[in-house]
């Protein structure tokens, strides 16, 4: 049983309700389901009144500086533009930084490029389907020759260098007892001798990093652009293109009794003979190109497919070389760079291929 004594005071009122709260209390308390009213007081008259309620706050006071309402505004005002420009004077600083520099540029002008191509290569799918036609696959071989020097230093690599051959040699002191301290009176030992006078001082002769067949421009060689990666290409209408040979990789129609691998093989012997040793790193094609047949080709070469699947095989060359009396008199092959390639596809199929090219190799 409870009861609300503040409740009681306030309906009856100070007398009367001290005088019922004394009979009620005296009540309560021989009430044993009540133990904490039988512990009050009976001559307890008044109880104290708690209040639950907040303070009422007091509105604020504008500040005491002597300005009036709208100047206070105009220097809010003012503060925030002072902020802003030293923020954007702080950002003009930092353009030269990495964080602020920009991100993911090649990777974009990449996406730019491949998504159209990847939504291309659906339409073309889904024509086919339409048409109730199958595709042919074509397997082509990339013939890589690995450089066989490193590339050539840039220049601010060089100074990086200089700078670091400099301070190993003078930024550290060591005892004199040591003797690995040059003498400051000794201008011979203050040389730093350049990398030409380090190699004419070698026991052996060091080959040229550039040869014979890059002055001579002979593309027929692998030894030439010894300092980037070459690729095995090959002038030839074995694509059954109608304009007549063209610079490719070396290909083959795929056939049911053997694997990708190795028709991509079969593609190389045939064109360059069976001399090229090749090591092949994966049994998994490296990307894939579509091509459409078109109507002005011959029948016999269409047949009844809508177009080819063009799978290309990344493969590196090991050992030997072409031989040249397995190329047929009507084709021709030479050892290109990427950019190369790309000059070369581009003259003969325009930049849509040539960017393909660019990407793959």
């Amino acid at each position: 049983m409870s009861v609300c004594f503040n409740h009681m005071r306030r309906t009856l009122g100070p007398s009367a309700g001290s005088k019922r709260l004394c009979m009620m209390t005296t009540a309560l308390s021989s009430n044993p389901i009540s133990p904490i009213v039988s512990s009050l007081d009976a001559s307890t008259t008044t109880l104290p009144i708690r209040h639950f309620a907040a303070a009422k706050k007091s509105k604020s006071k504008e500040p005491d500086d002597g300005l009036t309402h709208v100047q206070r505004k105009d220097a809010a005002k003012q503060k925030r533009t002072t902020t802003w420009d030293s923020k954007q004077q702080r950002l003009e600083k930092l353009k030269t930084r990495r964080d602020n520099s920009p991100k993911d540029v090649m990777k974009n002008k990449f996406r730019s490029w491949w998504d159209k191509e990847a939504m291309y290569h659906r339409v073309l799918c889904q024509a086919a389907k339409r048409e109730k036609k199958p595709w042919k696959i074509r397997v082509a071989a990339m013939v890589e020759r690995l450089p066989v020097v490193t590339p050539d230093v840039e220049p601010w690599e060089r100074e990086y260098i200089d700078l670091r051959d400099y301070l190993w040699t003078y930024g550290k002191e060591y005892p004199e007892e040591t003797g690995f301290m040059y003498a400051p009176d000794k201008p011979e030992d203050h040389v730093v001798p350049s990398d030409e006078e380090l190699l004419a001082g070698l026991p052996f002769k060091v080959a040229p990093r550039e040869t014979e067949a890059d002055v001579s421009g002979d593309v027929k060689t692998r030894d030439r652009q010894l300092k980037e990666r070459v690729y095995l290409t090959m002038k030839t209408d074995a694509e059954g293109t109608k304009s007549g040979p063209r610079w490719t990789l070396p290909s083959a129609i795929a056939q049911s009794d053997e694997t990708l691998l190795e028709t991509a093989q079969r593609a190389v012997s045939s064109s360059v003979g069976k001399d090229l040793v090749l090591w092949c790193p994966s049994n998994a094609p490296m990307t894939v190109n579509f091509r459409v047949y078109n109507k002005n080709l011959p029948e016999e070469f269409r047949g009844n497919y809508y177009g080819e699947k063009i799978l290309y095989y990344r493969v590196q060359y090991d050992h030997g070389d072409v031989d040249e009396s397995a190329v047929k008199a009507e084709e021709d092959y030479a050892w290109l760079t990427r950019e190369e390639i790309v000059d070369r596809v581009g003259e003969e199929r325009g930049k849509h291929q040539a960017k393909f090219f660019h990407y793959m190799l």
